[in-house]
This record gives structure tokens, C-alpha cells and sequence, in this order.
């Protein structure tokens, strides 16, 4: 049987010309290992540390980096990816199909590496997703769009490499990995979540266990009194965050301060199953404290501000930007148009929501906007009350008149 470098040797005589590569370096396991086999099939192997909000691993990501290889080019994209996940709130994203932290990570990353790659002069980019997931796919589009012209490599999925020879191969070059987390799952983290794949996360009979979660506490373990957040939005985004009395303004800000409290209250943990674009049905373990609690105050603050048909036309909307998005998507004319019809409805949703977190769960507790449609005297029936009930009387007759025609024929009533 051949071994992971002989595959990985035979693999390079794919990209005879190839000298310098730009390799995606996130500091795990398959990073690691497959930027050490391309550095001994021969390539120049320049790592690229991306930061999308990796929180304190970043700075061991990045000493990983720099033990490996003499030269670590790394790329602020905090901001960025902000903006992005501010994009996919605006459409609810998560809401319709489940979770997808690479959907919306996976372009900034590929943007970072294709400018990382023209700057040093890299005519190939090799990126650590698998062939299991949608990340590959996610990543590879992006590339293809922005950089048609600099070949890609997937070692993980191109040379099927699995995950105990990933493993046992760190463990023989002495790459440095955080190899007992390793061993037990596979972790992706940025500003938007923190996802948990693999190992003892791949049985969805079995719940996942504790030692699995970083960012948030057990909700039985969450502390007993409440946590209040006051979220402002502006045109569908986060503008400012009132939390424990502190306002906190900027999107990084803003994300970093929303998933510390939320998950201090056992805010932003999902179980869920996928289905991948390749076909499969794979479980993964959310922890997605900000963006859940933003999701919530979002979502709130449409229903008061948009109609009952803009409300209807905007789910459509919402269910076909997510799936896009989710299958890869990001750079297409189709989300730009979706993006178009989003920023028109958002233009009225704005205002301030208040988020109580208690031991796991989020309550609105109360919403209030300019532009909200809802009126106290039109609905109320107390003395100030201002909507006559008598008005809707005949409308109630003529309510569903064609439903309940055709119900009666189909019985045989007339």
C-alpha cells in the first residue's frame, strides 16, 4: 500500500510548471499535513494564515505556521468576513436549511489567498477541505471565479487521505498540531461560529459530549439570572450593541461581544444534519452564540416593519439566497440580484430590539421601530381603540368563499 507521501509525490506530476504555492493554513491537523507534503514532493510552499476571527487559537495557527515554514503570510480579513455575515443575516441565512459557517467563510478565505497568491507570485493554491462536505466546493468556486488563471489543489480529497494516516503522519514529522484534540474531532472557528465535525461528533445517535464545546457553557451550567441586550439596527444591519450597560459599535466588535455573553449563558448550540451538495447526510455540532442572538432581533424587526406580502416574497427570497450561498454560490449574478431585492425591502427595517438570554434560550422582550407597521389603537379593544369589529363582519362571509364552494361540491353539497 503506498504511503501518504508516495500518493502526494504522484499527485505533483499533475502540476508540472507549478514552483510556488499558496497554501491555505488554518493551524489543523489537515492544513498541517498537507503543507508539509507538498513541501517535500518538491513545491515551494508559502502558508497563508487567513484571519476571519479564529479567536485565541489564531496566535497558535500562527506560531504553527512559522515553525513549519521560514515565511507565514498572514491576512487580517476580520472586517470583511463581518460585512459578509452581516450580507447573510440580512437574508437570513441559517434560518432556512440550518447552519453554514463555510458558506459565507469559505469566499473571504479564497479572496485573501487569491490576493496573497498574485502578490508573491504562486501560480496554484491548495487549500484542506475534504471531499465530504460542501467546503471544497465552496472554496473552489470561489477560486475559479476569481482567479481563473492559478491552478487549485485539494490534497485532502485528491488523494483521499484519511483521517488516522493525517493523524499518525503529524505525529511521525512532529508538525506541531494540536493532535489529542485532533484524534477525538475536527474544529473550524470564526467570527460567525464555531463547528464541530468528525471523530466523536460523527454518530448523531450519540449526543455530542461536552469536551466537544468551547465557546458556550452547558445551559444547566449557565448562570441564573438573566443577561439583557439591546441590538440597533440600520437598513437590516447591526449598527450597535448595548451589553451589561456597555455600547459596543463596529461589526468585529460587535460579533466578538455577542458570542463571549452568549455563550457564557449557553447561548447558540445546534445539533444538526446536513445534506451535502455531493449527497451525503453528515452531522455536525454548531456553537453560534452572536449570530443566532442577532438572527432572533432581525427577524423580530422585519415582522413589524414589512408587510404581510413583502414578508412572503421575502422568505422565497430568503430559501433561495441561502441554498445558493450554501451550495457554493457566493460570486454569482444570482445573489447579486437576490442581494438587490434585499437592500430595497431592508431600507425600513431598523430600530431596537431587546434580547434577554437565560440558560441557553433567547426571549425578545420587546421591539420598537419607525417604521413599524403595527398600530396599538388599531389593534387594541380597549376605550382608545380606533378599528370598528363590526367592519369585519361581511368580510368574514366573503373570507375563503372559493375554498368553501369547492368544499361543499366535493362532498356533494350545494
Amino acid at each position: 500500500m503506498e504511503t501518504l507521501l508516495e500518493r502526494a509525490r504522484e499527485m505533483s506530476a499533475e502540476y508540472k510548471g507549478v514552483k510556488k504555492v499558496a497554501v491555505a493554513h488554518s493551524g489543523g491537523l489537515d492544513s498541517a499535513v498537507i503543507a508539509h507534503l507538498l513541501s517535500k514532493s518538491g513545491f515551494i510552499v508559502h502558508p497563508v494564515v487567513v484571519n476571519i476571527g479564529q479567536h485565541s487559537d489564531f496566535l497558535r495557527i500562527e506560531k504553527n505556521a512559522k515553525s513549519m515554514f521560514s515565511e507565514c503570510h498572514v491576512v487580517d480579513m476580520r472586517q470583511e468576513f463581518a460585512e459578509s455575515i452581516f450580507r447573510a443575516l440580512k437574508s437570513n441565512f441559517g434560518a432556512y436549511g440550518g447552519p453554514n459557517t463555510g458558506g459565507i467563510s469559505r469566499p473571504i478565505i479564497a479572496l485573501a489567498l487569491v490576493e496573497t497568491a498574485r502578490k508573491i507570485g504562486c501560480t496554484a493554491i491548495a487549500h484542506g477541505s475534504s471531499g465530504v462536505g460542501n467546503d471544497h466546493l465552496n472554496m473552489e468556486n470561489s477560486l475559479r471565479v476569481l482567479a481563473p488563471d492559478i491552478r487549485i489543489m485539494a490534497p485532502v480529497r485528491d488523494l483521499d487521505m484519511r483521517r488516522d494516516e493525517a493523524i499518525a503522519y503529524a505525529k511521525k514529522e512532529k508538525l506541531g498540531t494540536n493532535l489529542p484534540r485532533a484524534e477525538k474531532f475536527s474544529a473550524d472557528e470564526n467570527l460567525s461560529g464555531r463547528v464541530i465535525r468528525q471523530g466523536i461528533a460523527v454518530d448523531p445517535s450519540e449526543p455530542a459530549p461536552e469536551e466537544a464545546y468551547k465557546w458556550t457553557v452547558s445551559p444547566s451550567k449557565a448562570p441564573d439570572r438573566p443577561a439583557e441586550v439591546i441590538l440597533e439596527f440600520s437598513d437590516g444591519i447591526p449598527a450597535a450593541a448595548v451589553i451589561n450597560g456597555k455600547k459596543v459599535t463596529g461589526g468585529v466588535a460587535m460579533l466578538e461581544s455577542l458570542n463571549e455573553i452568549g455563550g457564557k449563558h449557553g447561548v447558540g448550540r445546534l445539533d444538526s444534519l446536513d445534506d451535502k451538495i455531493v449527497g451525503l447526510k453528515v452531522r455536525e455540532v454548531y456553537e453560534m452564540p452572536a449570530f443566532l442572538i442577532l438572527l432572533a432581533a432581525h427577524r423580530e424587526l422585519e415582522a413589524i416593519t414589512l408587510t404581510t406580502r413583502e414578508l412572503d416574497a421575502k422568505m422565497r427570497m430568503d430559501i433561495t439566497w441561502c441554498q445558493l450561498v450554501h451550495d457554493g454560490g457566493w460570486y454569482t449574478r444570482l445573489r447579486r440580484s437576490l442581494d438587490a431585492f434585499t437592500d430595497e425591502t431592508e431600507r425600513v427595517v431598523d430600530g431596537i430590539v431587546t434580547i434577554e438570554l437565560y440558560k441557553g434560550g433567547i426571549s425578545v422582550k420587546s421591539r420598537k421601530s419607525a417604521h413599524a407597521l403595527y398600530n396599538a389603537r388599531l389593534s387594541g379593544r380597549g376605550k382608545d381603540g380606533v378599528f370598528s369589529q363590526k367592519e369585519a363582519r361581511h368580510f368574514a362571509k366573503l373570507y375563503s368563499l372559493q375554498e368553501i364552494i369547492a368544499y361543499m361540491l366535493d362532498s356533494g353539497r350545494k
